[in-house]
């Protein structure tokens, strides 16, 4: 079963819509006691201090950790990548759920500019890489070697961190596009607004 978090905002509808146009299974929970095994989406759009709440208001983090078995997946898109992390300097500074466990902060990428990072960037990411971080989808549907194609970002603060656990952002390589860490994997663009491509990505990864 995929179960997508549902906190009552974000892009939570979106994912959803995207994943039943690929045929898979899913539900939206709300609370912890209705996951189902198999993989739970972060979705996430807004401040991490609203999201680290709605996770606290509903019991989560600790849900999520014991989530974070063998077997079982868990995705971050976007903010939800951001809450993965250890910690976010978003809304004054906040710790975060740091279940990669590793020293990977969420900052923000334009801090002179107040820019965001907005619009389409090319993005590879291969079953090669995913096998190196000992990913393991669990529906396993697709059977592509690698997926290439413009991805669409829209966010303000970004995971600064390059190793061999994650992918770059093409035009800001001090930045993660991608971040997976065995059962563990985070996303800084958004699949659901990125066409074909986006579709192909969370084929490649579910």
């Amino acid at each position: 079963m995929i179960n997508i978090l549902d906190l009552g905002y974000g892009n939570t509808i979106s994912i959803g819509n995207t994943i039943e146009s690929l045929e898979y299974q899913f539900k939206y929970v709300r609370k912890p006691n209705e996951i189902e095994d198999g993989v739970i989406i972060l979705p996430g759009v807004g401040s991490i201090k609203a999201f680290n709440e709605g996770l606290n208001k509903y019991g989560w983090s600790a849900s999520l950790a014991n989530y974070a078995e063998p077997g079982q997946n868990i995705i971050g898109i976007c903010l939800g990548l951001h809450a993965l992390t250890a910690f976010s300097e978003e809304s004054g500074g906040m710790e975060c759920l740091n279940l990669f466990h590793q020293n990977i902060n969420t900052i923000q990428i334009h801090p002179d500019l107040q820019n965001s990072n907005t619009g389409w960037d090319e993005v590879t990411i291969s079953r090669d890489f995913l096998d190196k971080v000992q990913w393991q989808p669990y529906f396993n549907r697709s059977k592509r070697k690698s997926v290439s194609g413009r991805v669409f970002y829209n966010h303000v603060y970004g995971c600064k961190y390059r190793g061999k656990n994650s992918i770059q952002i093409n035009r800001n390589k001090e930045f993660a596009s991608i971040i997976a860490k065995k059962n563990i994997l985070g996303i800084q663009f958004h699949p659901e607004k990125s066409q074909q491509t986006g579709k192909e990505v969370l084929k490649l990864i579910l």
